[in-house]
C-alpha cells in the first residue's frame, strides 16, 4: 500500500505550521511568549483561553510583591515566573494550546476554502467539501462534540458556551427528525419482496415484514427521539444521542446531511478560524460602521456576530471570516504558497 505523503508549510513570521497529509490539513503553531505583569492579569489570560483556574489565586505580600498560588488537590504551592504554565502565555496574552479553541479548524477551513476541482480548476466550495465528508460523518462528529461539551459544561462554562452555541439540543433534535424523514422516504422507495407470500423489505442488514415496519423500525426511533427532546443537560443529551445513533440504520454515503448540522458546522468552523486569526495572527476586525477595532474589541465583535447567527444562520459566519481576511489583506492561496517557499 502506498503511504500518504505529508507536506509541511511553515510561516516564517507567526510560526504556524500547516501539515497536508492525504489532502487533509492539520495545524501546529509556535508563537512567542511574554508574561503579563500582574498576578491577576496572568490568571485572567489563562481563564480567557479556557484553562481551569479555579485552583489559582493572586497573593500580595506586605512589601507589595505579588505571586500566584495554586491549591490543587489540597496542595498549596507558589508558582514561579518560570513555571511551565506561564511559559504558555503568548505575547498576545493567549495560550498556544492547540486543543483549545479547536485551532486545527483553521487549517481545515483554509483547505475547504481553497480546494479546487481537479478537472475544471474551479473552487469546490465549502458546502460541497462538507458534503464530501459523507452522511455518517455528521453523527460521529456530533457524538465527539457532545462528549467534549459534557466534560466542560460545569468546569469550563466559557468554552462550553462557545461550543454549545453551534452544537446543542436543537441541532441534535433536528438531525434526528431529519434522519427519520429520510429513512422513511428511503424505505418507501424500496422494492417489496415476498417470503411465502408475505411482503417484506430489506432494511439495513435485516429483513423486516412490511406489517412490522412500524413496531420494529419507527417506534424505537421515536422513543429515542423523545429522549433527545427530554434531555436537560449535555450529559443527558449525549446519552440520548448515543441511544438514537445506536438505534438507527446506517444511511448511504451520499445521503444529504441535515441542514441544521451543516449550518452549525459552517458557523463553528468560521468562528474558530476567525478567533484564531485574531488571537494568534495579529488580525483585527472592521465593524459594521467601518471602524477598525483592536484585538479585544475584535473578539467581542466576533462573538456578537456568532450570537446573532447561531440559530440556523451559521453559514453567515463564512462571510464574517472572509471579510476579516479581506480587511487584513490575507490571501489564503498566496499565503500558503509563500509558506511553501519558506
Amino acid at each position: 500500500m502506498k503511504k500518504k505523503q505529508s507536506e509541511n508549510i511553515s510561516c516564517p513570521v507567526c510560526g504556524t505550521e500547516l501539515t497536508i497529509t492525504g489532502g487533509k490539513a492539520s495545524v501546529t503553531e509556535v508563537p512567542r511568549t511574554k508574561l503579563p505583569g500582574t498576578a491577576k492579569e496572568r490568571i485572567e489570560a489563562l481563564r480567557a483561553m479556557g484553562m481551569d483556574v479555579s485552583h489559582l489565586f493572586a497573593m500580595q505580600g506586605a512589601n507589595g510583591g505579588e505571586c500566584i498560588a495554586s491549591n490543587k488537590d489540597g496542595h498549596l504551592t507558589m508558582l514561579d515566573d518560570d513555571d511551565p504554565l506561564f511559559k504558555l502565555i503568548t505575547v498576545q496574552g493567549d495560550v498556544p494550546n492547540r486543543r483549545l479553541f479547536r485551532r486545527w479548524i483553521m487549517a481545515q477551513m483554509f483547505h475547504m476554502m481553497t480546494c479546487t476541482d481537479y478537472r475544471s480548476g474551479k473552487p469546490t466550495g465549502v458546502t460541497e467539501m462538507i458534503h464530501r465528508l459523507g452522511y455518517e460523518y455528521q453523527w460521529r462528529m456530533l457524538l465527539d462534540e457532545l462528549h467534549a461539551q459534557m466534560k466542560m459544561e460545569e468546569r469550563d462554562p466559557e468554552n462550553f458556551a462557545d461550543r454549545n452555541r453551534w452544537f446543542n439540543a436543537g441541532v441534535v433534535y433536528a438531525m434526528a427528525e431529519d434522519y427519520v424523514c429520510r429513512l422513511k422516504a428511503r424505505i418507501d422507495s424500496m422494492k417489496v419482496k415476498k417470503c411465502k407470500g408475505v411482503p417484506y423489505k430489506r432494511v439495513g442488514s435485516r429483513n423486516v415484514f412490511v406489517e412490522d415496519m412500524e413496531t420494529k423500525i419507527y417506534q424505537p426511533l421515536q422513543a429515542a427521539l423523545y429522549g433527545i427532546r427530554r434531555a436537560k443537560n449535555t450529559v443527558q443529551l449525549h446519552s440520548a444521542a448515543r441511544k438514537f445513533n445506536g438505534t438507527r440504520v446506517k444511511m448511504p454515503y451520499d445521503t444529504p446531511q441535515c441542514k441544521a448540522w451543516v449550518n452549525a458546522y459552517k458557523g463553528a468552523g468560521a468562528f474558530y478560524t476567525a478567533q484564531n486569526l485574531i488571537r494568534f495572527h495579529g488580525c483585527t476586525a472592521v465593524n459594521d460602521k467601518g471602524k477598525r477595532l483592536d484585538k479585544y474589541q475584535s473578539l467581542a465583535f466576533l462573538t456578537a456576530k456568532a450570537e446573532a447567527y447561531k440559530d440556523g444562520e451559521g453559514w453567515r459566519m463564512l462571510a464574517v471570516l472572509k471579510k476579516l481576511l479581506d480587511d487584513n489583506a490575507i490571501d489564503i492561496r498566496k499565503k500558503m504558497a509563500e509558506w511553501r517557499k519558506k
